[in-house]
């Protein structure tokens, strides 16, 4: 069986990432500048090209007031507007194409299953326009824009993307600094294609970047030979290997991700897996209990130990609960166990476990993943507060380094060297 696609979902800009954009907007663009500069009677030199160009991927209204600062904003508005006519006709009378490898491997992760959305600062006319025109509606699910019900920016889109396909587990493909942006706003991986619009100067620092499209598959797929080197390295063979790990990390670190990935990979060698999530620090003093995902549903770390690992560690068929806080846990004893949680460094934990594994990441980027999915200050505040120094005083009286069998950074969901 092979391996599963390690993203449940790819999020794309759509200028310059999927749409060739210079073929007709370089020649609309000026041929709509010249008509609104003869209706205002002005006498003025169009912008270069390059100038045209850094207008691609940004808030297209205000782009053309800033590009023609010199006029007043309803005289840029009247040049968009022209111009925005003659892009229309172009695409639709053929001007529009896709950039190469975008069909081929939208077609490629469409029969892996993955959800495809665009997040792109254009109007809506314009974003009809070019799914009709190029084919786009045929792989791409959700498409939004800056006139998209409730929509105020591109970390808007994505958020809204994400919370409509039901995942974290997704990636954004761009070309401009903005993409990144709005990627890393939403705790996501950017990658970053080169050969796209971004002005020369623009920085776009990422997780990935891409010379063309035809790369993107293979780069995704590097989460994939990550992990599979990191099951490698704590023992995981083929088919064999131990009956249970532990993921663990900081907050923020994507080890539910790393875990849920983890037991998909196993289960797809022919291991029955099986997936359990170990309990935040006790709620009942803080308001952590909004900062767990409801489906799900942990187990403490008693009844971890005492009900599921070491039952399980004999050998024994391990049927637990139904709890307060889970239904009725059965577990077969020739199953492996990946258990996803915090703090399982701890003696007790750890003993209970044949392997474990520990994802480190810089604070920043944890926090960062944090505020993304939390938006209740509250829980924020909780966080940066009691959970950061209940972390670190773990990791002092059990420091990962020597607990652990493997010790992985995971500041790049793409993955990275063991």
């Amino acid at each position: 069986m092979d391996a599963p696609f390690p993203f449940d979902a790819v999020l794309f800009d759509l200028d310059g990432t999927l749409l060739a954009t210079e073929r007709f907007w370089l020649p609309a663009a000026r041929v709509g500048a010249r008509r609104a500069f003869e209706e205002l009677g002005l006498d003025r030199d169009l912008p270069s090209a390059e100038e045209w160009m850094s207008l691609v991927g940004l808030p297209i209204k205000q782009g053309f007031r800033d590009l023609f600062a010199d006029l007043a904003p309803e005289q840029a508005d009247l040049v968009l507007e022209r111009c925005t006519e003659e892009e229309h006709f172009a695409m639709t009378s053929g001007g529009a194409a896709l950039l190469p490898g975008v069909a081929e491997t939208l077609t490629a992760l469409a029969a892996r299953g993955v959800a495809m959305g665009i997040a792109s600062n254009c109007y809506q006319g314009y974003l009809d326009t070019a799914l009709e025109t190029v084919g786009l509606s045929s792989w791409i699910g959700q498409a939004r824009c800056l006139e998209s019900p409730g929509i105020r920016d591109k970390a808007g889109m994505i958020a809204d993307l994400l919370e409509t396909f039901g995942t974290q587990s997704a990636v954004m493909v761009g070309d401009r600094a903005a993409d990144r942006d709005a990627a890393h706003a939403n705790g996501l991986p950017h990658v970053h294609l080169a050969n796209g619009f971004a002005p020369r100067g623009e920085s776009v620092e990422c997780e990935a970047v891409i010379g063309d499209f035809g790369e993107l598959e293979a780069v995704l797929g590097g989460r994939t030979r990550w992990i599979e080197a990191a099951l490698a390295a704590v023992g995981f063979e083929g088919e064999h290997g131990p009956r249970s790990v532990g993921i663990t990390s900081r907050e923020g670190a994507g080890r539910a991700l790393f875990a849920r990935d983890v037991a998909r990979l196993l289960a797809s060698r022919g291991r029955p897996t099986r997936l359990l999530v170990g309990e935040r620090p006790p709620r009942g003093r803080s308001p952590a209990v909004h900062f767990a995902d409801p489906a799900r549903a942990p187990l403490d770390g008693e009844t971890l130990l005492a009900e599921v690992l070491e039952p399980h560690g004999r050998g024994e068929a391990v049927r637990c609960g139904p709890t307060a806080t889970t239904g009725a846990i059965e577990l077969r004893p020739e199953e492996t166990c990946v258990v996803e949680g915090p703090f399982l460094t701890h003696p007790r934990l750890r003993a209970g476990l044949e392997r474990l594994i520990v994802l480190e990441a810089e604070e920043d980027y944890r926090l960062r993943r944090v505020a993304a999915r939390v938006d209740d200050p509250q829980v924020l505040e909780w966080v940066r507060r009691d959970l950061l120094e209940a972390e670190r005083a773990c990791d002092r009286a059990h420091p990962p380094a020597r607990v652990a069998d493997l010790v992985l950074r995971a500041d790049n969901a793409l993955g990275g060297a063991i």
